[in-house]
Parts: structure tokens; C-alpha cells; sequence
């Protein structure tokens, strides 16, 4: 495997994902005031999960002069925040109607982060045409 410690750590990630998604219909656990166990596991599990994929999309993507670099360097960390910070604040904070703004943070943070794996559309066909490649030739081993 060409990236094999990214796997792992995102591998990891999932599994402390899987961990605070269990743990969220259990009985809260308060830390400080409205910030509970589960909503920590997921922004470190969320974290550990999608930055070896952010850090190997600009690797690819930088080496490969993609377009408007503004888009896919600067949108899916600004999604990081946007999610971590839709997590952190209460659900009954603010409120459009039937719309919580955690929601609508949690949605803004998912478009921006997107943008790690659709853009520029050619890239993911690219990487895995390469790695089907290396595969079959056993080079890059």
C-alpha cells in the first residue's frame, strides 16, 4: 500500500467514530456544561478520519497543478471548522423554524469538506486508474 499509515489513522478515526455513534443514544456524559464524551469522540474520530485524506488530496492535487487551488486547499478546512463548531454549540442555540444552525453548520461543513474528494473531477479516476496500475504491474512496492 502506497499510503498505508493514512489508512490506519483513518481507519482508527472510523473506529472512534463508530464509538461516539454508539455512545450518542446512551446516557450523556457531561464534561462541561452542554459539551458531552460523545461530541469530543466525534470531532477528534471525525478529525483522525478525513485529514490523511485531506493531506494526500492536496499532495495529489498540488503535484498535478489543479485549478483554482483556493478551492481545494482552503473549503474542506474551513468545513472542519464549520462542523467542529456546529458540534459544539447546542442544538437549541438558534433555531430557523424547524432548522437547528448546528444543522445547517453540520451541512456547510460536509459541501465544504466535499471538495477533498470531487474536485477537480478527473483527479479520483486518475488515482485509482494509478493504483489498479501498481497493482497489477507490482510496481510501487
Amino acid at each position: 500500500m502506497k499510503h498505508r499509515n493514512a489508512y490506519i489513522i483513518s481507519g482508527i478515526g472510523a473506529l472512534v467514530l463508530f464509538v461516539a455513534f454508539v455512545m450518542y443514544n446512551s446516557a450523556p456524559v457531561p464534561l462541561w456544561n452542554w459539551i458531552k464524551l460523545s461530541d469530543l469522540l466525534t470531532i477528534a474520530g471525525g478529525l483522525m478520519f478525513i485529514v490523511p485524506f485531506y493531506q494526500l488530496s492536496v499532495r495529489v492535487k498540488t503535484r498535478e497543478h489543479a485549478p483554482n487551488p483556493w478551492v481545494w486547499q482552503v473549503l474542506p478546512v474551513v468545513g472542519m471548522v464549520l462542523m467542529i463548531i456546529g458540534l459544539l454549540i447546542p442544538n437549541d442555540f438558534v433555531s430557523f423554524g424547524a432548522v437547528a444552525l448546528c444543522d445547517v453548520l453540520y451541512f456547510l461543513g460536509c459541501v465544504g469538506m466535499l471538495m477533498i474528494f470531487v474536485y477537480p473531477l478527473h483527479t479520483v479516476n486518475d488515482e485509482m486508474l494509478e493504483d489498479d496500475v501498481e497493482s497489477r504491474t507490482g510496481n510501487g512496492r
